[in-house]
């Protein structure tokens, strides 16, 4: 019987390797996902802030304003690479450091179009992060944007999040709608999850049955 469940073992935990692996293909999609995002999205929130603060766009002088264009795009061109490490974080992925207690829901997507949809959080700051670097050229040439500290007119749009350890990084606070793609890619990522984790807690569950059966064996064997 113990052979049976070794067997079983095994069995089980190749299907998490490839899940873990599938898992891996779609972060890397989501990733790439983001990145395209972002890229427009820097484009077009860029464009949106000259017509908001109208007022500082047209007190910016000529050079000032050409460089302002030139590290929004710069900033597009470096999407990827910008996506790729906040998105890279330890704990972002189940996959990469499979927990046995991670909740089910931990990459659930709720709400919908009638009333707003909601991400998961632990994708979502990321992703957040990401759009965030906008703000710090807003806020260089003066379009009421704070990234690094909660103080300055009141008038001014704070964005910026403090982590657990303190530090301070640039980040989207407004009302946030992912694109088609980048929630696609989630789901595949949630389903193969849930999938996973029910398969971890085998794996588990298995292990803790053949401890059982050994210890057992070995009081029976005892004089």
């Amino acid at each position: 019987m113990s052979e049976k469940l070794e067997g079983l073992l095994e069995t089980k935990e190749s299907k998490l390797l490839s899940f873990c692996s599938v898992m891996q293909k779609i972060k890397l999609q989501f990733v790439n996902d983001t990145s395209e995002f972002a890229s427009k999205w820097y484009e077009d929130t860029a464009r949106q802030y000259i017509t908001k603060y109208y007022e500082v766009s047209f007190n910016l002088p000529t050079q000032s304003f050409v460089a302002f264009k030139a590290k929004v795009r710069k900033l597009t061109a470096e999407s990827k690479i910008i996506s790729e490490t906040s998105l890279s974080q330890p704990g972002v992925w189940w996959h990469e450091k499979p927990e046995l207690h991670a909740a089910v829901s931990l990459y659930d997507q709720l709400g919908d179009q009638q009333v707003g949809n909601k991400y998961p959080e632990i994708i979502d700051k990321y992703v957040r992060v990401v759009l965030g670097q906008l703000g710090i050229i807003l806020e260089e040439f003066g379009f009421n944007i704070r990234t690094v500290a909660a103080y300055g007119l009141s008038h001014q749009e704070y964005w910026f999040q403090k982590s657990d350890e303190k530090i301070i990084s640039p980040y989207f606070p407004h009302m946030l709608e992912w694109s088609n793609s980048m929630k696609e890619t989630l789901r595949e990522y949630n389903s193969l999850y849930g999938q996973a984790l029910l398969t971890l807690h085998e794996i588990q569950s298995i292990k803790g049955e053949i401890k059982r059966r050994k210890i057992i064996d070995l009081w029976d064997s005892t004089p």
